[in-house]
Formats: structure tokens, sequence, C-alpha cells
């Protein structure tokens, strides 16, 4: 390779633009040596681990988007999403200690998606579902993620909707869902009206009004956390409760020796990777 090919090797890696995802941006917050494992080093593929509910999640969330596909709408019911279930089931079964513990996962997913049908409405028709989407904010900062569902209001506003497999926080964290109303908003050039969690192991809708100067904020705090994570260097590690589940505590100098054990009960305290294009199998 001559000096000059190195050159413009160089200046086109300069230039890439930094790629955010709302996962990375809650990890890059939540502790910033994770983010630098994760996104920096790559360290993904070579130390993370299967784990149950993330795999759990992923047929919940391909089996929603077979559903809101049938028609009539008359063959939604209990029984259906019950079958679609169990043929995305098959797909892999990853992450289980034993074929008991696989069986409970399982349950927990026919029992969320079971009362979904029964008390959701699911005779809406959908804009899209599992859309993944690529937004240039500016030239140098790249949002890409994926949305659960879009609705499209009476008023030809949209609705964006998550779904979220775990408990309900104490407190709401809007940032993910905000993130994606500025997505849909860049992309599919309608305004967002509500951005909603559904918390399908309650059935519960978490819903924040949305108004078209709050896409400005958005954009702004976007920059605004790009600019932090364009200029860090140190990434320290923050040793918290979400240290029993990370997959980089043998790499680790931050890691705390004694952590709480993790409990299906603190799946609030887990992303569910809903947003990460790579995490939902086809």
């Amino acid at each position: 390779m001559g000096i000059s090919t190195k050159i413009n090797s160089s200046k086109a890696k300069a230039t890439l633009p930094l790629r955010l995802s709302p996962s990375s941006i809650s990890v890059f917050k939540q502790c910033r040596r994770q983010y630098k494992f994760l996104y920096v080093d790559k360290l993904g593929d070579q130390y993370r681990k299967a784990k149950p509910f993330f795999t759990m999640a992923n047929h919940i969330h391909a089996t929603l988007k077979d559903f809101f596909a049938i028609t009539p709408v008359e063959l939604r019911t209990p029984e259906t999403i019950i079958c679609l279930l169990e043929k995305n089931w098959r797909r892999y079964q990853v992450g289980f200690r034993n074929a008991e513990d696989e069986k409970r996962w399982q349950e927990k997913a026919l029992r969320q998606l079971s009362d979904f049908v029964r008390n959701t409405d699911v005779t809406v028709e959908p804009l899209t579902t599992e859309w993944s989407f690529e937004t240039r904010v500016t030239p140098g900062v790249v949002l890409n993620g994926r949305i659960d569902r879009i609705d499209r209001q009476g008023d030809d506003t949209l609705h964006i909707i998550d779904y979220k497999t775990g408990n309900m926080p104490q407190k709401m964290e809007w940032t993910q869902v905000r993130l994606n109303a500025l997505a849909a908003v860049q992309n599919l050039h309608l305004p967002v009206s509500k951005v909603s969690y559904l918390y399908l192991n309650s059935c519960t809708f978490a819903t924040c009004d949305m108004l078209p100067e709050d896409i400005q904020e958005i954009n702004w705090d976007l920059l605004q956390i790009a600019q932090a994570v364009g200029k860090e260097k140190r990434y320290l590690p923050s040793a918290g409760k979400w240290c029993s589940g990370c997959d980089f505590r043998s790499l680790c100098p931050g890691s705390p020796e004694v952590v709480p054990s993790f409990s299906e009960e603190q799946l609030e305290l887990w992303e569910d990777g809903s947003d990460r294009v790579d995490d939902i199998s086809e």
C-alpha cells in the first residue's frame, strides 16, 4: 500500500460518523467502561453470554410481528398467538440452564402473549412493526435502532410503542422511545403525538404525550450525548446493581467483588435489546 493510499484510508476512517442507538446510549449513561467493551473494543461476540430473558424477548417480539400481519383480524386469537410463539420458539433455545428452565420461560412468554390478546385491542392495523431505521442526524452522527410498533392515529399523527417483557420500573426512563420518535419523524415525515412502553407482564401502557417542539429538544439531547461520547477517553467504570448481569466482569477493574444475585423479578433492570437490529432473527 502506497503512502497516498494510507493517508486516504486514514482520512476516511477519521470522517466516519459516530453511530449511536438507544441501547448504546443507555449503556454509555450507565457504565462507560461497559460501553467501551461493547462499542469501541467490539468484545460482545467474544464475551456476551446467551441469557434466557433475551431469548424470550426475542421470540415475543417476532411473534407479535407475525400476529399483526394476520388478516382478517378475527383470526387474531389467543390460540393463534400461542401457535405463532411455539413456531418461533423452535428457531433456537439458548441461555437456559436445562429443559425445565426453558419450559418455565416459555410458559412466561405464553402467559404474556395470551394476556396481551385478551386485554388489548388487537384489531388495530399498525403502520409498521419491527421497523429498523438508520437516521443521519448530522453529518457526524447516525442514529440506528428498531421500533417495535408504530400506529397511525386518526389525526395522522404517530404513536410509538415499545414492548417490554420485564417489570415496570419505579422510575420511568423515556430516552428510548423519545429517540425512536425522532427517527420516525425524520423518516416517515409525520408528527408523533405520543410514545408508550407496553409492559406485557402486566399488560400496562406507560404513555407520554408529545408535542412537535419536543422533537427539537430530543435532537439537541442526542447531539449533547454524542458530543460526550466523542470526547470520552477514560471510560471509567460505574459499579452498580447492573454489574451482576455484565458479561465483562472478568475484564473490569471497577467490578465489585460481591454483587446481588440476579432474579427474574429484577427484569426491569435489563434492557431487552429491542432496538438492536441483530437481536431478532427472521
